[in-house]
Parts: C-alpha cells; structure tokens; sequence
C-alpha cells in the first residue's frame, strides 16, 4: 500500500496556501477599499490643488485701475480690516469644503461649527438629506445648537423661548406666537445654507444668501478618497495664527509618524496589500481651496481631512478628521488619531513661533515672501531649504495670488455700490402682528439674551 509522503503534501499545499491570501488580499481590497482611480495629479506626497480660482490677468485692466493699491494689503497676516474684507469676499460666497458624510450616520445626526464668525450646523434628515442652516433661531438670533457641537436629534429646540425646529430645518413648535393672526409656521424655519455632497461623500457649504450655481469640477479631484470608508475620529488643535498659514501647518505635520505604531502595519494582509501595490503608498494629499487638505497615510488605510477654520484675524481653528476602512481595527484607529492629533499640535506650535513676528513687528510683508523667510529660518539646519530660500515656491506663491484676486474683485464690485457688501446677510420677514407678539416675549424675557447675528 502506498502511504502518501507528509513532505509532499506540503510542498503542494504551500503554493495554494499563498495564492490563496493573496487571492483574498484581492477581494478584500475590492470589498473594503475606495475606488483606486484617482485623478490625483502628482505622486510621492507632492500636493495637488483643486477649485482654485484663476489668478488675475496680467494685462492691465480698462475699466478700473488697481496699480496704485499695494499687491498686498498692509495688514495681510495680522489686522482685521483684511480679516473682514475676507469674511465678505471669501467666507461669505465661495464653496468650502469642511466635512464628509459618513460623519453622519443617522437621521438627526449633527454637527455645528463656526467659520470665520459665521455659526452653521449639518444635519442629516429623515429623507437622508444631508443639510446645513445657519446656527441662528428665527426669533431672537439665539444659536438653536447650544449645548454641544455633535450629536444626534431629529428636534432642536431653542433654549431662548423654545422655538424648535425639525431636521429639514421647518419651524414646528413657537409659543405665544401660534395664535398671532399672519404669523406663517413655512415662513419662519431655519435659513437655509447651500449645501452639496460630491459622489465620493465629500460636504460643501456656501453662506451667500442669493442662489447660486454648483461648479461642474466640484468634487471630480477626490474622487480617490472616499468610497467605502467610514470615520474614526476627529479632533481641534486650536492656535494664534492666520489661517491663510494653514497649508504651513499641514506641511509641517510629519505624516510619516502617524500609523506606525498600529498592528495595521504589520499584520499580514497590510503586508500584502502593500506588495500588490494596492495600498496608498505615494499618492499625496489634495488642497481644496480655500482651507482644506485632505491627506494619506501612507502604506496604511486611512486618510484624514484638514480643515484650517478662521476664528479671528490672528486665530485658527484645526480640525483633524480621520477616515479608514470599513473594517479596520478600533484598537489601531484610536492610536493613529492621536498619533495625529500629536503631529498637529507639533506642527501648530510651530507655525505659532513662526507667526510671532508678524504681531510683534508692525512692518509690511508682502505675501509672496512669507514662505521665502520661513525657508530662510531653515537654512541652519537644511541645505537644500537654503538652496531655494531665494525664490518663492511656486504652490506657495499662487495661494495668495488667488486670495487676493478675490478680495480686489470684492472691493471692486463694493465701490461700484458704494457701500460694503455683505452676501451672507438674510433679513427676516416682519409684520405688526410680529412685533406684537415680540413686545410679548419681552414681557416674558426670563433674563436671558440672544447674540447679535455677525453676518
């Protein structure tokens, strides 16, 4: 009788054994991963920036003169005048990209944050709508999202007089006004902020109170991020900064930090996957103008967004989010957020020495010089900074050119009025019976006092 060899058998079984982790490897990457075709322009983490609007023409124009205005104004990193001018020029009417949908799960689902001293909240709808609405009660400009920034409820109530909204953003419920004769419940529900989700789940937002259009291109550059991911986590880095440095910030993350200690690195089929060549490994980041990044850790399955929100002139809000697989381990998630959270908070305090000067020192520096003094700092410890300190990096350099190009059309359009132009600003509807009952409320004001609407 012949007795099968044991060495033979394994011979055999080994070759199948690994054709088989590989063959799993695939679909797993087919199952768990986004869509690996991405219009990601560069490679080896060079950054690729999308939606920015095209700076201005060369040639001189006939129609209004600006050779006589500096390139710059005088108080570009500190002052608040060209702070102001960008919340009515930028923040006010331009798309900005500050979330993606799978931070919302379920029906009620809400997050409220501030951009540039405007308070908005999304929130995601009974119909599965993801919405956004100013952060302002009908009645007394009082914030409807007080208490925390995230959470989940298909009603919110003002906690002023108890006006209370429903997820679509209707007024459902406003006392002492029910029985006001003219007093319109479809009339009085949240203002509404333009919202748009891209294919790949990406949320934008625009505050400009008359409609507006989509851009075609919104959203095409990610289409590489998110697909089947989910999010793990996020975390604000706070710092006295302008964030017209928040592209600073981002490149002085070492994102090779973030992801190493994880077990995501070393089980198997990570291993695997990176052979196939299937991980991210060299696919960069995205700038999404104006205050967005949106980065890969590299060989790992996660990403995470950078949104660089002004609070002030001199103040920035981070916001670090993190993404990943939809099966990716908790345990591995939890530390790659905070090895994150760590190299933000590095990479802030940095940008905070490095913006220090600007408020202690009142001179004028032009725009496109920033970077060239920042790499100048360098050169005692990097040659190769020294080696281009001279000439302004060309990604640096087009950033304000593109800020600025939307301030001076701004300041052009507001001088043809004659007035400054505010395009976030909403005017309540108003009648006899509303003030009647207003003076009502009044009588019955328990002490409390709504906030004055920054528009």
């Amino acid at each position: 009788m012949n007795v099968p060899d044991p060495s033979s058998s394994m011979t055999l079984t080994m070759p199948l054994a690994t054709g088989l982790l590989v063959g799993i490897a695939l679909l797993y990457q087919t199952w768990t991963r986004p869509s690996l075709q991405t219009i990601l322009k560069s490679t080896n983490n060079q950054q690729t920036k999308l939606f920015q609007p095209s700076p201005p023409s060369s040639q001189p124009s006939h129609t209004i003169t600006i050779s006589k205005e500096p390139d710059n104004p005088q108080d570009w990193y500190t002052g608040t005048s060209t702070y102001d001018l960008e919340r009515r020029a930028l923040f006010s009417k331009h798309w900005l990209c500050i979330s993606h949908c799978t931070q919302f799960t379920k029906p009620g689902d809400y997050h409220a944050t501030t951009i540039a001293g405007f308070p908005i909240f999304l929130i995601l709808g009974k119909d599965g709508t993801l919405r956004a609405f100013h952060n302002v009660c009908r009645h007394r400009a009082y914030p409807v999202v007080s208490q925390k920034d995230r959470g989940s409820s298909t009603v919110l109530g003002c906690r002023y007089h108890g006006w209370s909204y429903d997820s679509l953003g209707r007024l459902i419920k406003a006392p002492h006004f029910d029985g006001v004769v003219g007093f319109d419940r479809a009339q009085n529900g949240l203002f509404a902020v333009h919202t748009f989700t891209s294919r790949t789940g990406f949320v934008f937002v625009n505050l400009e109170a008359q409609a507006v259009g989509i851009p075609p291109e919104m959203g095409d550059g990610l289409d590489g991020f998110g697909g089947k991911s989910r999010w793990l986590g996020g975390r604000v880095v706070e710092g006295r900064v302008n964030w017209k440095m928040g592209g600073r910030v981002s490149r002085l993350m070492d994102s090779e930090r973030i992801g190493r200690g994880g077990s995501q690195r070393r089980n198997l089929l990570s291993w695997l996957m990176h052979a196939l060549g299937l991980s991210r490994e060299g696919r960069g980041s995205i700038d999404v103008f104006p205050f967005t990044t949106v980065h890969v850790v590299k060989g790992t399955f996660y990403w995470y967004t950078l949104v660089c929100v002004p609070v002030s002139a001199q103040w920035t809000s981070f916001r670090l989010d993190l993404y990943g697989s939809v099966n990716v381990d908790s345990t591995d998630s939890e530390s790659t957020l905070q090895e994150a959270i760590d190299q933000l908070q590095t990479a802030v305090d940095a940008a905070e020495e490095e913006y220090r000067p600007y408020i202690e020192d009142a001179r004028y520096y032009p725009a496109n010089i920033v970077m060239i003094m920042i790499k100048a700092d360098m050169c005692s410890t990097s040659s190769s900074a020294c080696a281009t300190a001279t000439q302004p990096d060309a990604e640096d350099a087009d950033f304000p050119q593109a800020v600025l190009h939307i301030l001076k059309a701004h300041m052009k359009f507001e001088r043809q009025q004659g007035t400054e132009v505010y395009p976030a600003m909403r005017q309540p509807r108003r009648n006899a019976r509303f003030e009647q009952a207003e003076q009502l409320c009044k009588k019955l004001d328990c002490g409390l006092r709504g906030e004055d609407v920054s528009w």
